[in-house]
């Protein structure tokens, strides 16, 4: 299966989400985010790793704020509240969410 992870489309608002492989104790997704991403905020029981590859995004994760640049690879354990606070249209991440223990 190929998939070009720049063919998605940017959402006027919010985030698109596609699952690119999702295995037994692993699934790794394709984020693209418009300028207004979701607020949500996130408590996993599983940890999360996020690589971004075009754009720029702030994240607020257990009170610090993080900026993240093309390039940046982000580790966030399991029940780390985190959520998303800001984005430039486009931003493209790979998230990888384990069931495991990644760190």
């Amino acid at each position: 299966m190929l998939i070009n992870l720049y063919d998605t489309e940017v959402p006027a608002d919010g985030e698109i989400f596609q699952t690119l492989l999702h295995a037994k104790h692993l699934r790794i997704e394709l984020i693209v985010s418009s300028e207004e991403p979701e607020e949500r905020l996130y408590d996993q029981p599983h940890d999360e790793a996020v690589l971004l590859l075009d754009g720029c995004a702030s994240l607020w994760i257990d009170g610090r704020v993080v900026a993240l640049q093309p390039g940046d690879f982000l580790l966030i354990p399991a029940r780390t509240p985190h959520k998303v606070i800001r984005t430039d249209p486009g931003t493209r991440w790979l998230a990888i969410h384990s069931e495991e223990k990644l760190c």
